[in-house]
Parts: structure tokens; C-alpha cells; sequence
């Protein structure tokens, strides 16, 4: 009776994030493969970010800061009709962080997407992605994203211009801004 067993549950913290992790994975997975089935765009984009209005003065100076922080994006992209000029968007995405340390970003963002005119649109979307670099900022490898951004579109290609925050959403400290601009170009296929 003097043995104690290790249970795998919601009380041990390790196995939590494991369970939360495999979770979300399943869920943005079944997501993104029923978007497949019901899209009518598949598109493929790489882009340059960088880092834009961190906050810069004591105590939310981020170490990042103090040289230049900035990444290289890739993602795929389906789009479905919802209504008129109306599209949801899930994209998976891949992001190679080059300065001020090297890391991999992956992750999985869905959006709004609004064609304010035939070509030109704006968006709004929410997504989640695992971080090697593991910023002191966020106190954690995985966290949160809210982005929008604006874009023309051509027949088959496109620019965007798109403002991207990370977060983890107050379950970790500390809870500084991570902020990026991402200049993207992509293409239908």
C-alpha cells in the first residue's frame, strides 16, 4: 500500500499539455479535411515576416527586440463560399524564424475572408501554432493567433499584406506581445 501510482490524467502537467496538444491537432485536422472536401480554392503562399509594434520601453522590452527578429512563412490555403463575397479559410502553415534565433513555427490558422471588390479583400481569422523557439515572452511553446490582413487578387495569384499577434491567451506568464507583419505572394492551383 506504500507504493504510489502514476496516473495518466488531467492532474499530472506534462500529459495535459499532451492530451490539449493531440486534441486541438484532431480538431483542426478534421477541419481542415472537410474544407477539402467543400472548397473551392486551393492556394500556396510564401512570404517574409518581421517583427512590428512590440511594445519597445521597460518592463515589456522583449528580448527579440534588441536585434532584428524576423521569419519566413509558407502555407496552403482552401477556401470555401459561405455566402456572396463571403469565404472561410483554413490554412495550415509552416514558418522558419531566422533571427534573432533560429526555430520552426507550425501551425493552423481559419479565417474570414471579405472581397471588398472583385479583387481586392480584406480578412480576419484565429489559429494556433507550436513554436521550437519557445519565446520568454509567451512562457510557452504553443500559443495563440489572431491576424488580419489585406490583399489583392489577381486571376490566379495574389499579395497580401497581413498583421499577425501571439498570445497564449493568459494561461501562461508571461503574456508580452509577440507581433509580425507578413508581406505574403501566392498562387491557385
Amino acid at each position: 500500500m506504500g507504493k504510489k501510482s502514476k496516473k495518466l490524467c488531467f492532474k499530472n502537467p506534462a500529459w495535459s499539455k499532451i492530451q490539449l496538444l493531440l486534441i486541438v491537432t484532431l480538431f483542426f485536422s478534421l477541419l481542415f479535411n472537410a474544407t477539402f472536401v467543400f472548397a473551392h480554392d486551393l492556394s500556396i503562399s510564401a512570404g517574409y515576416g518581421f517583427a512590428l509594434f512590440n511594445p519597445e520601453s521597460k518592463p515589456y522590452r522583449l528580448r527579440y527586440t534588441k536585434g532584428l527578429y524576423d521569419f519566413y512563412h509558407f502555407s496552403l490555403a482552401r477556401e470555401n463560399r459561405i455566402n456572396g463575397r463571403f469565404y472561410l479559410v483554413a490554412e495550415p502553415f509552416l514558418a522558419y524564424q531566422a533571427r534573432p534565433h533560429e526555430g520552426i513555427d507550425l501551425g493552423f490558422g481559419l479565417s474570414g475572408k471579405y472581397y471588398i471588390t472583385k479583387n481586392f479583400y480584406m480578412n480576419l481569422g484565429v489559429g494556433i501554432a507550436y513554436t521550437t523557439y519557445g519565446f520568454k515572452e509567451q512562457g510557452t511553446h504553443l500559443p495563440f493567433i489572431i491576424q488580419a490582413g489585406i490583399g489583392y487578387r489577381g486571376k490566379r495569384f495574389f499579395i497580401e499584406d497581413r498583421f499577425k499577434h501571439y498570445s497564449n491567451g493568459g494561461l501562461s506568464r508571461p503574456n508580452m506581445s509577440i507581433n509580425a507583419n507578413i508581406i505574403l505572394l501566392g498562387m491557385y492551383i
